[in-house]
């Protein structure tokens, strides 16, 4: 295997039409997405997409030789409502939700959460460190890769807002969709020294409308609001969205105002 920032898979997200779903009974049977700032939720509802970008994440757990690893993803979570508070304070007050049936459907993934002394982390570690040494395009390489796009470590460090944290990241339950970057020839991920060319990468993504996690108006399940200065808004974005009647008015209905909900959960 290369380096990983030159390693680009090719990912066949195919719907399986006749696979049964069975509705969770222990986690919600939502996907909650959630965004800092208003503008972020409504640029979403006008363009009927959530826009995949590259995110670092530190990856020291897996004793690979890497401090680092960026991929492309849109991150959800399953949390039952009555349990969003804490999520919220971190990830932002405004969020989409749609059905998990929509998003199992879409090729969105449940992550694996991994304990660094478990055979799995040295497992890991050991064939990553292997494939590293074959020059050949084999599949295993980019089976550890994909892999490594849906790992996260039981808890760590996390930077945000400029500040890193301690956090118990299986708190999150957390699900991604990684796009396929093949089609527009961008690097699946890249590592530590390649850091800076991330914003590059999620421009050319946001240009590139084959990327996207794209949905129609009636798959949203629920758009949540921080208080009531923002409901005017929200009706003025689906308004522009959307001139069926009927499609507006179910929206409408959809809509969660944070602290008007939060004390009755």
């Amino acid at each position: 295997m290369e380096t990983a920032e030159k390693e680009i898979l090719s990912i066949d997200i195919t719907p399986v039409e006749d696979e049964q779903y069975i509705a969770p009974v222990q986690s919600a049977n939502t996907l909650f997405h959630f965004f800092t700032e208003p503008d972020f939720l409504y640029s979403t509802l006008r363009g009927k997409a959530l826009i995949p970008r590259f995110y670092a994440e530190y990856v020291d757990y897996l004793s690979i030789g890497l401090h680092q690893v960026a991929y492309p993803m849109v991150c959800f979570c399953d949390i039952n409502i009555h349990r969003l508070e804490d999520h919220l304070s971190t990830y932002g007050n405004y969020g989409i939700a749609f059905s998990k049936k929509w998003g199992i459907h879409h090729g969105v993934q449940p992550i694996q959460y991994v304990n660094r002394s478990s055979i799995l982390c040295n497992e890991f570690s050991k064939a990553f460190a292997t494939a590293t040494q074959v020059q050949e395009d084999i599949p295993v390489n980019d089976y550890l890769l994909a892999h490594m796009c849906y790992l996260k470590p039981i808890s760590g460090p996390m930077l945000r807002n400029g500040v890193t944290i301690q956090k118990n990241f299986t708190d999150e339950r957390e699900w991604r969709f990684v796009p396929n970057l093949h089609q527009i020839d961008l690097p699946q991920a890249v590592t530590d020294d390649y850091m800076s060319t991330i914003k590059v990468l999620n421009e050319t993504i946001s240009d590139n409308d084959c990327c996207w996690l794209k949905f129609s108006l009636s798959d949203i399940k629920y758009i949540i609001l921080r208080n009531d200065a923002d409901f005017e808004e929200i009706c003025h974005i689906i308004e522009e969205t959307t001139d069926d009647y009927t499609v507006q008015r179910r929206l409408f209905s959809k809509v969660l105002i944070w602290d008007n909900i939060k004390e009755d959960f």
